[in-house]
């Protein structure tokens, strides 16, 4: 099994070339995903898309919570200013299933 970290871009790029949909977070594999055309469902948290950072492409879906204090810094932050993590904790997950079904669709359809 591979640790984030632990191996290299192509590796990153084969393993999601392979994946169905990937569900990720504002990062580096999520943007991979995209130019690769793999459908994704992006969960941003302290981050917003409005930054320029979202993910792109119709197989794309973003579930985030709409908070006052996101986003907390132009990329994130290492610890909540609040100390409440609510970006993070209020994402439920049944939204993230939804976005999921919404991209297999579309991707079926494409």
């Amino acid at each position: 099994m591979a640790h984030a970290g632990r191996i290299d871009l192509a590796t990153s790029v084969a393993l999601i070339d392979r994946a169905a949909v990937l569900i990720g977070n504002d990062s580096a594999p999520m943007h991979i995903a995209c130019a690769r055309g793999v459908p994704v469902v992006a969960v941003f948290c302290a981050t917003t898309p409005a930054l320029g950072y979202g993910p792109f492409g119709e197989r794309t879906r973003v579930v985030e919570v709409d908070l006052a204090c996101r986003p907390c810094g132009r990329h994130g932050g290492r610890h909540c200013p609040r100390g409440t993590e609510d970006c993070m904790r209020l994402v439920e997950p049944a939204r993230v299933l939804d976005a999921v079904h919404a991209v297999w669709r579309t991707d079926v359809a494409a």
